[in-house]
């Protein structure tokens, strides 16, 4: 006697939901509440539900995926996300770090993870900015996914955040509290998230019919001074008292490290935030301990992109000659304690 396969047939009858419900939370995709998915994972182990892309991986060995960090603290939300959904796609996660200034010694065998020395990755996903070279080394022999960081002249699928609508949900917030003239702090030219929030950040005052002023953009020149707290440079901060003093009350920051670093700098200097000035981040950044103020920032989860990178190369392996693709979500608005009617 032989016995069918459990479906989600099965699994849907037995807890009175949809289909539908059913694969999308074994899929592991947005839109079911946590208690549902919970619920629906457990039926499926205790009827021997095999999903019929695992049975058919099953019969294959796991495919190595190399995730590559540069510089900073090794993300663990990103390799959260990643690690989930490795189980689905029947991926082995190998992780290496360089530290900054370290990203050449990839291009030589004797400094390669083994894996990558041995020909054995059918993959790489890049996190944090990599030198163009390096990229362009690893996107001729490999599919690479990179999170975040744009690169825009080599063969690389970019997984990351929607600049434009996060950039406009903070300037209409502004907008709102009664700002009109709102500068923008943090433009630097190697980093391309810098440009395209700064990009963004003019497209949105252009639309919302917000006045236009070039000189009230702060460059921060120093790429690696960007992710440190607390930035230092007295004379871009004595700029932002003189643009505060002529009526620029309002600034939205390249990122919540950036914006910690201006709060700090002009809490220093007797401003009191937001009464004086009021501050937005981009992509929050939870600080272990502050005596600042929280800040008005977007937030999007690092998992989720950990998650989104992994099916992109997964469908990029699946379809090698597939044009590459900037895969774009959009982040949630987040009220600190940085901005408030004016």
């Amino acid at each position: 006697m032989t016995f069918s396969p459990v479906t989600l047939d099965d699994i849907a009858q037995k807890l009175g939901i949809t289909v539908s419900t059913a694969s999308r939370a074994l899929r592991d995709l947005p839109g079911i509440h946590p208690s549902t998915r919970a619920k629906i994972v457990e039926a499926a182990q205790k009827l021997g539900y095999v999903a019929p892309r695992k049975r058919k991986q099953d019969a294959n060995p796991p495919r190595h995926i190399l995730t590559l960090t540069l510089g900073g603290e090794v993300p663990s939300l990103f390799l959260s996300g990643m690690s989930r959904a490795s189980l689905q796609f029947n991926f082995s996660l190998v992780s290496h770090h360089f530290a900054q200034g370290e990203a050449h010694r990839l291009l030589d065998p004797k400094h390669q993870p083994h894996l990558l020395r041995m020909g054995q990755v059918s993959g790489v996903v890049l996190i944090y900015k990599w030198p163009d070279e390096v990229v362009a080394a690893l996107s001729r022999k490999l599919p690479v996914i990179s999170l975040i960081v744009q690169y825009p002249n080599l063969p690389v699928d970019l997984v990351g955040i929607d600049h434009t609508d996060g950039m406009f949900t903070l300037i209409r917030h502004l907008q709102k509290n009664g700002h009109r003239r709102i500068g923008f702090f943090g433009l630097n030219a190697e980093a391309s998230w810098s440009h395209s929030r700064f990009a963004a950040y003019l497209e949105a005052l252009f639309t919302l019919g917000l006045p236009v002023d070039f000189s009230d953009n702060i460059k921060i020149e120093d790429t690696s001074a960007m992710a440190v707290f607390p930035y230092q440079n007295k004379k871009i901060y004595d700029t932002v008292i003189d643009k505060i003093k002529a009526g620029v009350k309002a600034w939205v920051c390249a990122d919540d490290v950036i914006a910690h670093s201006l709060c700090a700098a002009l809490v220093q200097r007797g401003l009191k935030i937001p009464a004086d000035v009021a501050i937005t981040g981009f992509h929050r950044y939870r600080f272990p301990s502050s005596t600042l103020p929280e800040l008005t920032s977007v937030i999007i989860g690092e998992e989720t992109l950990g998650v989104s990178a992994l099916r992109r190369l997964a469908f990029r392996l699946d379809h090698p000659d597939d044009l590459n693709r900037s895969i774009l979500l959009p982040p949630q608005f987040y009220q600190g304690q940085t901005t408030a009617k004016v």
